[in-house]
């Protein structure tokens, strides 16, 4: 029964018709931004400059995917083949552009993982120490991009196009904290002592505010404990593969948006735009919509676009939304909507083995 109710609740997770929101979200967003800058602009010069940043940031999407892949490859001690590591990151990234950012796609993350023939305790390991080493990048990169540019940096100075009253920083900081804080529980977890963590997670959630998420207290503690249990004894080798493929993939995340700027203009404020767009992730956490989808949009303006304007205009900053969501969500929705109806057709819940 609970084998059918998950089989359900992964092809409603991966429905193609959920790209019908985000898709237009996004769309309609721009549009309703740039419409009258696109209608005004002037005929945009293509120079080899242009042709090769935006090949850079072709061969940067590749290398955030490819590292993604290897890290799931060695995470899963090579019970994944190169093919099932491929599709799991890509109906990861599926299920993430197509769920609310708040709750993301590692909701199906272990569903994927073990209809691709990982067992229970390596696909709850393999989540959680990929949650784990994405939050450690983000805890680590904050301080380190601050050793190049100053804290103000990192914001903009107009927010009234947000959705949100609280300040920017107050997120930001907020957000900040509570990564560090979830590091610090997981790390414990997996690697300290998961009952103890459990624990005292429990005596946390019965504050009145948190009490009636209590009862997932025993879920987590019990995938804790299969996952603790499933990392022991891990080599040197084991953990640097891991830790060095998620510095690959979230360098090339985030300097993917660098590259594409060099194709519009001629000096490209790299660190300020790293600095810009570590603050612009954890808005966009809060996003309510499927994948960040029409936030997204709103908040680059407001980032990035004192950053660039006046050096480009407003229809050449509307180009560069286009070419960065392209490249950082589109394509997912794309490859994810071709993938998903031949994997669940060639996978089952209890195998990986393709015809």
């Amino acid at each position: 029964m609970a084998q059918k109710s998950n089989e359900i609740k992964l092809q409603k997770g991966l429905s193609r018709a959920k790209l019908l929101i985000p898709t237009i979200l996004s769309i309609g967003v721009m549009i309703y931004l740039f419409k009258d800058d696109f209608a005004n602009a002037k005929e945009i010069t293509w120079t080899s400059s242009t042709t090769i940043s935006l090949f850079a940031a072709l061969c940067l999407v590749f290398i955030r995917d490819a590292a993604y892949v290897i890290r799931l490859k060695i995470l899963s001690i090579g019970s994944l083949s190169w093919r099932g590591a491929f599709n799991s990151v890509m109906l990861w990234e599926f299920a993430s552009a197509i769920t609310p950012t708040v709750i993301g796609g590692s909701a199906f993350a272990v569903l994927i993982l073990k209809r691709e023939g990982l067992n229970l305790g390596k696909s709850v390991a393999t989540v959680l120490v990929t949650a784990l080493m994405d939050e450690l990048f983000y805890v680590i990169a904050v301080p380190t991009v601050l050793l190049f540019v100053s804290l103000e940096s990192f914001f903009p100075h107009d927010t009234s196009n947000l959705w949100f009253e609280t300040g920017v920083q107050t997120v930001f900081f907020g957000g900040y904290i509570m990564t560090c804080l979830v590091s610090l529980v997981v790390i414990s977890a997996l690697f300290i002592s998961p009952s103890g963590t459990g624990k005292i997670i429990s005596l946390i959630f019965k504050l009145p505010f948190l009490c009636k998420w209590s009862y997932k207290v025993s879920d987590w503690t019990e995938d804790w404990t299969l996952a603790s249990k499933n990392l022991k004894g891990r080599s040197f080798a084991f953990w640097g593969g891991a830790l060095g493929s998620t510095l690959a993939s979230w360098t090339a995340r985030f300097l993917t948006l660098n590259v594409i700027l060099i194709a519009f203009m001629e000096v490209v404020p790299h660190a300020e735009i790293v600095a810009k767009q570590l603050a612009m992730w954890i808005v966009m956490l809060l996003s309510p919509t499927p994948g960040a989808s029409g936030i997204a949009e709103v908040a680059f303006p407001t980032f990035i676009g004192p950053a660039l304007l006046p050096v480009i205009a407003m229809s050449a900053l509307g180009g560069v939304v286009i070419v960065w969501r392209t490249l950082t969500y589109f394509i997912y929705l794309i490859i994810g909507a071709v993938i998903v109806p031949n994997w669940l057709a060639n996978t089952s819940p209890k195998s990986s083995t393709y015809p």
